[in-house]
């Protein structure tokens, strides 16, 4: 359960004994290595998660720790906005993002919002917590029991995201927009929010449901939004937005259903987040799997812009050691910022203030959206998808296979960023630069391949493309699916 960013199981598998054990593990770490007074707790949609902080709570509580509980369901945005303001405390929210509706897991972050996960944190952070997990570690003596309080950061958390993307009350009056929440925890502080700018909001599937009746709550996945697709489809929508599970990925489609990639949705909103960074040498995080045009587009700002490895863990960590860097984007739908509060630096995630930024964009210029969307018809893309392997040799063997099939071909390739860090994945890519700046120049038959191993799935490896003709991405998809077949690789794997 204890994965590279956070953790994560099927519930059937942590049992009351085994979450204790855990809680117990937890507790230590707060109090030895990050030497905090307090926890923040919190749970998203899940139908477990109340049960599962509840045990936990009392373990923290026995060993002396304070507890501040945001009290109902709450999404992940809300919870590092609360962690924020709470930034002397460790913090723990209770969820599995867009994994299916019978798992559960953790998000932990130490003082200062800083994220802990493996290899990341004091003493190693979340692999000294498995550590101490593994060891045992004594009920604690209650004698000094810590109390537990409550705060609800709902209404401070809206204004707060309103003000930071430029959005007052009733500035959005007119815009008509689609949500679609798949159950999900972000539905109330979205509707709120949106309602206070005076959008025209469709909201769907608003109610959070832990049973995630349609299916994991993952927008990824066109089954799960195929309901929500058709409802954008007949309506006269300026946009649609989807939500995963816990609220944190946000996907963005036009009201004619089109998709616009999550690298060029940032490339958009750069300009205004430029602007609220008043000095020279900014710069802003990639990841690998990003559209190489779309990276022409962000460098356009007159900012660096890094390619960097997958992992929200990661990346925070990454933009709180480097000053300079002041936000990031994944294509799987997650946008990071240097947020600053009450004089402090935060990186972290705001969903919120994403949807309303966008929104806000989009209503006046929507033309800088319809400029992206024919920059990217130039393009054609797999999105990412995967194979599960029986066994790490295998998953291992295919991968080296690939990258050699297409070395053979050609493609040059690269595993670690320009500052020497590993991607922990490879990127290859055919008639571009490796280092792509504003002034980059593609041959018309470019090609980018994307190869990884999943993080917070057993035996699962992943592919992305993108290429400049569609021949190319589908000759290339087809490739790997023959490559592949030869270590026994399972059916395709969307998710």
């Amino acid at each position: 359960m204890f994965r590279a960013y956070d953790i994560r199981t099927p519930s059937e598998c942590l049992t009351d004994e085994l979450a204790v054990r855990l809680a117990r593990a937890e507790a230590l770490y707060f109090s030895k290595q990050l030497g905090v007074s307090g926890v923040l707790v919190a749970y998203d949609a899940r139908s477990t998660g109340p049960h599962y902080l509840e045990l936990a709570t009392e373990q923290y509580r026995r060993a002396g720790l304070d507890v501040t509980l945001i009290p109902g369901v709450c999404s992940t945005s809300m919870f590092y906005f609360t962690a924020m303001r709470h930034s002397h405390l460790a913090a723990v929210l209770f969820g599995a993002s867009h994994n299916p509706a019978g798992d559960t897991g953790q998000k932990i972050l130490g003082p200062g919002v800083r994220p802990i996960a493996q290899r990341i944190g004091p003493e190693g952070g979340l692999d000294r917590i498995q550590a101490l997990y593994a060891q045992g570690v004594e009920a604690a003596d209650d004698s000094m029991l810590g109390c537990i309080t409550s705060y609800d950061p709902t209404e401070e958390y809206i204004q707060y995201s309103m003000e930071l993307a430029g959005v007052g009350p009733g500035d959005l009056c007119g815009l008509k927009v689609f949500h679609d929440y798949l159950n999900g925890a972000a539905g109330r502080e979205m509707m709120l929010a949106f309602d206070r700018a005076g959008v025209d909001l469709t909201p769907l599937h608003f109610t959070a449901d832990g049973r995630f009746p349609l299916g994991d709550p993952n927008p990824v996945k066109l089954e799960v939004i195929r309901e929500g697709l058709e409802v954008l489809g007949n309506g006269d929508y300026l946009f649609g937005t989807f939500f995963d599970g816990d609220g944190d990925r946000i996907d963005f489609y036009r009201g004619d259903g089109r998709y616009l990639s999550s690298s060029f949705v940032y490339a958009g909103i750069l300009p205004d987040i430029h602007t609220r960074f008043d000095k020279d040498g900014i710069g802003v995080y990639a990841d690998l799997k990003c559209n190489p045009l779309a990276l022409i587009e962000m460098a356009k700002n007159d900012m660096d812009t890094h390619i960097i490895r997958n992992g929200h863990s990661q990346i925070k960590h990454a933009m709180g050691e480097n000053p300079d860097m002041v936000g990031a984007v994944e294509e799987s739908a997650h946008y990071y910022e240097a947020f600053q509060l009450d004089g402090a630096r935060y990186c972290t995630e705001n969903t919120l203030y994403i949807a309303l930024l966008v929104a806000r964009i989009w209503q006046d210029d929507p033309t800088s959206f319809d400029n992206l969307f024919d920059v990217q018809a130039t393009t054609f893309r797999e999105r990412e998808w995967g194979y599960k392997f029986s066994s790490d040799e295998q998953r291992a063997q295919a991968l080296e296979a690939v990258e050699s099939h297409f070395v053979q071909q050609g493609l040059q390739a690269m595993s670690k960023t320009s500052d020497g860090h590993e991607l922990e994945a490879t990127i290859m890519r055919w008639g571009m630069p490796l280092s792509i700046d504003a002034d980059s120049h593609f041959d018309h038959e470019w090609l980018q391949v994307v190869q990884r191993i999943s993080q917070s799935e057993d035996g699962l490896a992943r592919w992305e493309i993108v290429a400049g003709e569609t021949d190319v991405a589908k000759k290339a998809k087809e490739d790997i699916q023959n490559t592949v077949e030869d270590f026994g690789a399972s059916s395709e794997y969307q998710g």
